[in-house]
Protein backbone atom coordinates (compact mmCIF):
# COMPACT_ATOMS: atom_id res chain seq x y z
CA UNK A 1 0.00 0.00 0.00
CA UNK A 2 0.99 3.61 -0.93
CA UNK A 3 1.87 5.88 1.97
CA UNK A 4 -0.36 8.60 2.61
CA UNK A 5 1.79 11.61 2.45
CA UNK A 6 1.25 13.61 5.37
CA UNK A 7 -1.45 16.82 5.37
CA UNK A 8 0.38 19.81 5.59
CA UNK A 9 -0.48 22.31 8.68
CA UNK A 10 -2.48 25.49 8.83
CA UNK A 11 0.62 27.23 10.24
CA UNK A 12 2.54 26.01 6.90
CA UNK A 13 -0.60 27.21 4.68
CA UNK A 14 -0.76 30.65 6.30
CA UNK A 15 2.48 31.43 6.14
CA UNK A 16 2.98 31.06 1.92
CA UNK A 17 -0.26 33.35 1.64
CA UNK A 18 1.13 36.63 0.38
CA UNK A 19 0.42 39.78 2.26
CA UNK A 20 -2.77 41.73 1.63
CA UNK A 21 -1.66 44.45 -1.43
CA UNK A 22 -2.59 47.99 0.43
CA UNK A 23 -4.78 49.66 -1.56
CA UNK A 24 -4.70 52.88 -3.32
CA UNK A 25 -6.38 55.25 -1.24
CA UNK A 26 -9.61 56.99 -2.12
CA UNK A 27 -9.76 60.75 -3.72
CA UNK A 28 -11.91 62.99 -1.29
CA UNK A 29 -14.65 65.14 -3.12
CA UNK A 30 -13.56 67.92 -1.10
CA UNK A 31 -10.04 69.66 -0.41
CA UNK A 32 -8.42 71.85 1.31
CA UNK A 33 -9.29 74.58 -0.37
CA UNK A 34 -12.79 73.68 0.23
CA UNK A 35 -12.97 73.56 4.46
CA UNK A 36 -10.73 77.06 4.37
CA UNK A 37 -13.46 78.34 2.21
CA UNK A 38 -16.46 77.06 4.87
CA UNK A 39 -14.47 78.47 7.89
CA UNK A 40 -14.73 81.67 6.33
CA UNK A 41 -18.16 81.44 5.99
CA UNK A 42 -19.35 80.24 8.95
CA UNK A 43 -16.64 82.90 10.64
CA UNK A 44 -18.61 85.82 8.57
CA UNK A 45 -21.63 84.51 9.48
CA UNK A 46 -20.68 84.48 13.21
CA UNK A 47 -19.64 87.95 13.26
CA UNK A 48 -23.33 89.05 11.17
CA UNK A 49 -25.30 86.94 13.98
CA UNK A 50 -23.46 88.74 17.05
CA UNK A 51 -23.80 92.34 15.93
CA UNK A 52 -27.08 91.68 15.01
CA UNK A 53 -27.93 90.58 18.55
CA UNK A 54 -25.66 93.72 19.77
CA UNK A 55 -28.11 96.02 17.81
CA UNK A 56 -31.57 94.09 18.83
CA UNK A 57 -30.75 93.64 22.61
CA UNK A 58 -29.53 96.85 23.31
CA UNK A 59 -32.04 98.74 21.39
CA UNK A 60 -36.02 97.27 20.50
CA UNK A 61 -35.27 94.17 23.55
CA UNK A 62 -33.90 96.77 26.02
CA UNK A 63 -37.08 98.62 26.28
CA UNK A 64 -39.26 95.18 26.14
CA UNK A 65 -39.89 95.48 22.56
CA UNK A 66 -39.36 91.72 21.41
CA UNK A 67 -40.01 91.06 17.32
CA UNK A 68 -39.63 87.11 17.30
CA UNK A 69 -39.51 86.97 13.59
CA UNK A 70 -36.04 88.96 13.74
CA UNK A 71 -34.87 86.98 16.87
CA UNK A 72 -35.64 83.49 14.24
CA UNK A 73 -33.93 84.95 11.58
CA UNK A 74 -30.48 85.51 14.10
CA UNK A 75 -31.13 82.33 15.49
CA UNK A 76 -30.83 80.83 12.18
CA UNK A 77 -27.84 82.37 11.27
CA UNK A 78 -26.03 81.01 14.70
CA UNK A 79 -27.15 77.57 13.95
CA UNK A 80 -25.51 77.78 9.90
CA UNK A 81 -22.37 79.39 11.11
CA UNK A 82 -21.88 76.86 13.70
CA UNK A 83 -22.88 74.05 10.97
CA UNK A 84 -20.50 75.30 8.40
CA UNK A 85 -17.62 75.94 11.08
CA UNK A 86 -18.13 71.64 12.57
CA UNK A 87 -18.54 70.46 8.82
CA UNK A 88 -15.32 72.60 7.92
CA UNK A 89 -13.11 70.94 11.23
CA UNK A 90 -14.63 67.40 10.26
CA UNK A 91 -13.44 67.63 6.71
CA UNK A 92 -10.54 68.92 7.65
CA UNK A 93 -9.64 66.39 10.21
CA UNK A 94 -10.72 63.65 7.24
CA UNK A 95 -8.46 65.01 4.89
CA UNK A 96 -5.12 66.24 6.63
CA UNK A 97 -2.74 63.19 7.60
CA UNK A 98 -1.96 62.58 11.11
CA UNK A 99 -1.84 66.32 13.51
CA UNK A 100 -4.09 64.55 15.79
CA UNK A 101 -3.64 67.29 18.94
CA UNK A 102 -5.25 69.79 16.26
CA UNK A 103 -7.64 67.84 15.27
CA UNK A 104 -8.93 67.42 18.62
CA UNK A 105 -8.81 70.64 20.06
CA UNK A 106 -10.67 72.37 17.23
CA UNK A 107 -13.79 70.48 18.06
CA UNK A 108 -12.89 70.83 21.54
CA UNK A 109 -12.68 74.52 20.87
CA UNK A 110 -16.16 74.03 18.70
CA UNK A 111 -17.84 72.37 21.82
CA UNK A 112 -16.77 75.32 24.34
CA UNK A 113 -18.23 78.03 21.72
CA UNK A 114 -21.89 76.41 21.61
CA UNK A 115 -21.73 76.04 25.85
CA UNK A 116 -20.40 79.26 25.92
CA UNK A 117 -23.42 80.88 23.41
CA UNK A 118 -25.96 79.13 24.72
CA UNK A 119 -25.15 80.51 28.28
CA UNK A 120 -24.83 84.08 27.47
CA UNK A 121 -28.50 84.07 25.40
CA UNK A 122 -29.78 82.47 28.74
CA UNK A 123 -30.68 78.90 26.78
CA UNK A 124 -28.82 76.77 29.52
CA UNK A 125 -29.79 78.58 33.18
CA UNK A 126 -26.87 78.23 35.74
CA UNK A 127 -27.03 80.69 38.29
CA UNK A 128 -23.42 80.98 39.11
CA UNK A 129 -22.69 81.85 35.61
CA UNK A 130 -21.24 85.01 35.06
CA UNK A 131 -20.95 86.39 31.34
CA UNK A 132 -18.69 89.55 32.86
CA UNK A 133 -16.26 87.64 34.90
CA UNK A 134 -12.93 88.88 33.88
CA UNK A 135 -11.12 85.82 35.07
CA UNK A 136 -13.49 84.21 32.27
CA UNK A 137 -12.32 85.95 29.57
CA UNK A 138 -8.93 85.45 30.08
CA UNK A 139 -9.64 82.12 30.40
CA UNK A 140 -11.35 81.87 27.30
CA UNK A 141 -8.84 84.06 25.75
CA UNK A 142 -6.15 82.29 26.50
CA UNK A 143 -8.08 78.93 25.36
CA UNK A 144 -8.78 80.56 21.92
CA UNK A 145 -5.40 81.26 21.57
CA UNK A 146 -3.93 78.17 22.17
CA UNK A 147 -6.41 76.35 19.61
CA UNK A 148 -5.27 78.84 16.98
CA UNK A 149 -1.37 77.83 17.59
CA UNK A 150 -1.83 74.54 17.40
CA UNK A 151 -2.73 75.21 13.43
CA UNK A 152 0.44 75.53 13.13
CA UNK A 153 0.81 71.63 12.48
CA UNK A 154 -0.56 72.14 9.11
CA UNK A 155 3.15 73.52 8.10
CA UNK A 156 5.36 74.08 10.81
CA UNK A 157 8.24 74.66 8.57
CA UNK A 158 6.30 77.57 6.58
CA UNK A 159 7.32 80.85 7.88
CA UNK A 160 4.26 82.57 5.89
CA UNK A 161 1.94 80.59 8.39
CA UNK A 162 3.92 81.72 11.51
CA UNK A 163 3.34 84.67 11.27
CA UNK A 164 -0.22 84.29 10.21
CA UNK A 165 -0.67 82.66 13.48
CA UNK A 166 1.01 84.68 15.42
CA UNK A 167 -1.27 87.53 14.04
CA UNK A 168 -4.15 85.38 14.78
CA UNK A 169 -2.67 84.67 18.17
CA UNK A 170 -2.23 88.08 19.27
CA UNK A 171 -5.88 89.45 18.01
CA UNK A 172 -7.44 86.99 20.06
CA UNK A 173 -5.21 87.35 23.18
CA UNK A 174 -6.37 91.32 22.79
CA UNK A 175 -9.77 90.29 23.79
CA UNK A 176 -8.59 90.43 27.45
CA UNK A 177 -8.61 94.24 26.96
CA UNK A 178 -12.18 93.72 26.39
CA UNK A 179 -12.84 92.20 29.59
CA UNK A 180 -11.02 94.84 31.31
CA UNK A 181 -13.10 97.36 29.97
CA UNK A 182 -16.50 95.73 31.10
CA UNK A 183 -17.85 93.57 28.03
CA UNK A 184 -18.96 90.05 28.52
CA UNK A 185 -17.29 87.06 26.76
CA UNK A 186 -19.35 87.19 23.28
CA UNK A 187 -17.11 90.01 22.91
CA UNK A 188 -13.93 88.11 22.54
CA UNK A 189 -15.80 85.19 20.63
CA UNK A 190 -16.76 88.23 18.36
CA UNK A 191 -12.74 89.24 18.48
CA UNK A 192 -11.72 85.53 17.68
CA UNK A 193 -14.56 85.57 14.58
CA UNK A 194 -12.40 87.88 12.97
CA UNK A 195 -8.97 86.92 13.68
CA UNK A 196 -10.41 83.09 12.24
CA UNK A 197 -11.32 85.28 9.08
CA UNK A 198 -8.50 86.93 8.72
CA UNK A 199 -6.73 83.20 9.13
CA UNK A 200 -9.16 81.04 6.66
CA UNK A 201 -8.74 84.26 3.93
CA UNK A 202 -4.96 84.41 4.29
CA UNK A 203 -4.95 80.30 4.04
CA UNK A 204 -6.73 80.48 0.78
CA UNK A 205 -4.54 82.75 -1.01
CA UNK A 206 -1.46 80.69 -0.07
CA UNK A 207 -3.18 77.55 -1.04
CA UNK A 208 -4.34 79.29 -4.45
CA UNK A 209 -0.44 80.78 -5.18
CA UNK A 210 0.76 77.32 -3.71
CA UNK A 211 2.83 78.97 -1.36
CA UNK A 212 2.14 75.75 1.39
CA UNK A 213 1.64 72.52 0.91
CA UNK A 214 0.01 70.26 3.29
CA UNK A 215 -0.44 66.10 2.60
CA UNK A 216 -3.26 65.35 2.78
CA UNK A 217 -5.42 61.44 2.16
CA UNK A 218 -5.92 61.09 -1.72
CA UNK A 219 -3.47 63.80 -2.57
CA UNK A 220 -1.25 62.44 -5.34
CA UNK A 221 2.89 62.54 -5.27
CA UNK A 222 4.28 65.90 -6.05
CA UNK A 223 7.05 65.08 -8.75
CA UNK A 224 10.05 67.52 -10.05
CA UNK A 225 10.76 67.96 -13.72
CA UNK A 226 14.08 67.46 -15.14
CA UNK A 227 15.34 68.86 -18.87
CA UNK A 228 18.77 67.89 -20.01
CA UNK A 229 21.19 70.08 -22.26
CA UNK A 230 23.14 67.16 -23.07
CA UNK A 231 23.56 67.50 -26.93
CA UNK A 232 24.00 71.30 -26.79
CA UNK A 233 27.05 73.40 -27.12
CA UNK A 234 27.35 73.17 -22.92
CA UNK A 235 25.74 70.19 -21.56
CA UNK A 236 24.26 70.89 -18.07
CA UNK A 237 21.26 69.38 -16.03
CA UNK A 238 18.89 71.76 -14.97
CA UNK A 239 16.14 70.93 -12.42
CA UNK A 240 12.75 73.07 -12.99
CA UNK A 241 11.53 72.71 -9.21
CA UNK A 242 9.56 76.63 -9.41
CA UNK A 243 8.13 78.31 -11.76
CA UNK A 244 9.14 82.12 -12.53
CA UNK A 245 7.36 84.52 -11.58
CA UNK A 246 5.93 87.48 -13.81
CA UNK A 247 8.11 89.57 -11.70
CA UNK A 248 11.34 87.68 -12.66
CA UNK A 249 10.14 87.15 -15.70
CA UNK A 250 10.20 90.93 -16.18
CA UNK A 251 13.44 91.09 -14.62
CA UNK A 252 14.52 88.67 -17.11
CA UNK A 253 13.72 90.70 -20.72
CA UNK A 254 14.43 93.91 -19.06
CA UNK A 255 18.55 93.17 -18.49
CA UNK A 256 18.31 91.34 -22.09
CA UNK A 257 17.17 94.73 -23.50
CA UNK A 258 19.37 96.66 -21.44
CA UNK A 259 22.40 94.00 -22.63
CA UNK A 260 21.79 94.48 -26.22
CA UNK A 261 21.72 98.13 -26.05
CA UNK A 262 24.50 99.35 -23.89
CA UNK A 263 27.40 99.24 -25.99
CA UNK A 264 30.53 97.15 -25.13
CA UNK A 265 34.17 98.41 -24.53
CA UNK A 266 36.05 95.69 -26.33
CA UNK A 267 33.54 94.15 -28.50
CA UNK A 268 34.66 90.69 -30.16
CA UNK A 269 35.50 90.57 -33.42
CA UNK A 270 33.67 88.24 -35.68
CA UNK A 271 36.00 85.82 -37.19
CA UNK A 272 35.86 84.38 -40.49
CA UNK A 273 36.97 80.66 -41.24
CA UNK A 274 40.23 81.29 -42.13
CA UNK A 275 40.87 83.33 -39.05
CA UNK A 276 39.15 80.61 -37.07
CA UNK A 277 41.50 78.37 -38.50
CA UNK A 278 44.77 80.46 -37.80
CA UNK A 279 43.44 81.31 -34.23
CA UNK A 280 42.93 77.58 -33.15
CA UNK A 281 45.90 75.61 -34.93
CA UNK A 282 48.09 78.99 -34.19
CA UNK A 283 49.21 79.73 -38.69
CA UNK A 284 49.87 82.89 -39.14
CA UNK A 285 50.27 84.33 -43.08
CA UNK A 286 53.86 85.60 -42.93
CA UNK A 287 55.11 82.19 -42.25
CA UNK A 288 52.63 81.12 -45.59
CA UNK A 289 54.18 83.79 -47.37
CA UNK A 290 57.82 83.00 -46.64
CA UNK A 291 57.50 79.50 -47.55
CA UNK A 292 55.40 80.27 -51.36
CA UNK A 293 58.09 82.27 -51.89
CA UNK A 294 60.93 79.87 -51.40
CA UNK A 295 59.31 77.39 -52.99
CA UNK A 296 59.35 79.63 -56.21
CA UNK A 297 62.39 80.41 -56.06
CA UNK A 298 63.37 76.44 -55.85
CA UNK A 299 61.17 76.47 -58.79
CA UNK A 300 62.65 78.61 -60.86
CA UNK A 301 66.43 77.69 -60.04
CA UNK A 302 65.29 74.12 -61.24
CA UNK A 303 63.86 75.31 -64.54
CA UNK A 304 67.51 77.87 -65.42
CA UNK A 305 69.00 74.25 -65.05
Amino acid sequence: MAKQQPKQSKKNSSAKKEPPQRKPEPKRQYTLMDCMKLGRIANILFVVFIIVCLIYYYSLAKFGKYVIPFEVVAYTIEMLAFAFFTLSVVWMDRLVRQRLPMKILLMVYIVAEVILMLLEFDFIPLDFYNGLSLWLTILHTLFSAGIAFSLLQLAPESKQLQRIIFIVCSVMLAGMFLGLAGYRVYASILLNAFAYIFFFTTMIHLLRNEDISVDCYGDRAESKSFTSTMFADSPLLTEQTEKETVSQKLKKTASTVADKLTPKANPNPILTDDDSFEYEFGVEEEDDEDDWDEDEDYEYEEDDV
